[in-house]
């Protein structure tokens, strides 16, 4: 969970700015699978090696994919104090059947800038499917800001390619998180998830624990559909622990 130092002198208008930026992400995909897992932070710092767990459950009635769950165990390393690279094994476990490995993915975060109260970075993640020619490209930005006392907004909009699939074609989707960010060991939050026709939103919790030179990071959440046409719910959680 990356933070910035609170601004309490911070003008009230950019926290109008970023609200403005939230109903822009609405228009701006075209239909996708919606991944309801991870917002990624553009902060990045050389040396740091994390090791995680990311999920999600989809419930979800009439759809052909109903109580999927998903999991992606992740290995992520600082590779200097503007680049970062991860390596993740996504499984899937549908109804009645035993996990299967899906996929493999190379995660890199290029850094642009980050201070105590903002973040820019570039986000591209290759991927390829476990015991098939299919694969796909990521390519996005990530801000953070911590907005006035006691308030930070992190933003990803992503853009993918699929390769190998007869179905090719970009699949942008936006996602956000709000937090209120006054205590360092637990903040509340509120995420927002969007696709063409797959709209959800709702409360998350991010708390990060030190255990002596080590970090622990806990997030919860679950996202709720906010159109007939989005999935009905999607609970979603990460565990990370920085060595």
């Amino acid at each position: 969970m990356s933070r910035a130092t609170n601004n309490a002198g911070a003008p009230r208008h950019g926290f109008k700015l970023k609200l403005a930026f939230l109903v822009l992400l609405w228009p701006l995909t075209v239909k996708s699978e919606l991944a309801v897992d991870e917002i990624y932070s553009p902060r990045v710092t050389a040396g740091d090696l994390e090791i995680g767990v990311v999920g999600a459950f989809l419930d979800s009635e009439g759809s052909e994919i109903d109580n999927l769950r998903a999991d992606q165990w992740e290995v992520g390393y600082g590779l200097s104090e503007r680049l970062s690279a991860e390596l993740n094994f996504n499984a899937i476990k549908r109804p009645g059947r035993a996990y299967s490995l899906e996929e493999y993915e190379i995660e890199l975060i290029g850094n642009f800038f980050q201070d105590t109260e903002s973040a820019a970075g570039l986000f591209i993640e290759l991927s390829k499917e476990h015991g098939q020619k299919a694969g796909g490209v990521t390519l996005g930005s990530l801000y953070e800001r911590q907005l006035y006392a006691h308030y930070s907004i992190l933003t990803n909009l992503l853009v993918s390619r699929s390769f190998g699939e007869d179905d090719e074609q970009l699949e942008p989707t936006g996602s956000l998180q709000f937090a209120y960010t006054k205590s360092d060991t637990f903040q509340p939050g509120l995420e927002y998830y969007g696709a063409e026709n797959n709209h959800l939103m709702g409360p998350a919790i991010l708390a990060e624990f030190r255990m002596g030179s080590s970090i622990l990071e806990l997030q919860a959440g679950v996202a709720f559909g906010l159109t007939t046409d989005s999935d009905d719910m999607i609970y979603r959680w990460e565990l990370e622990i920085e060595l």
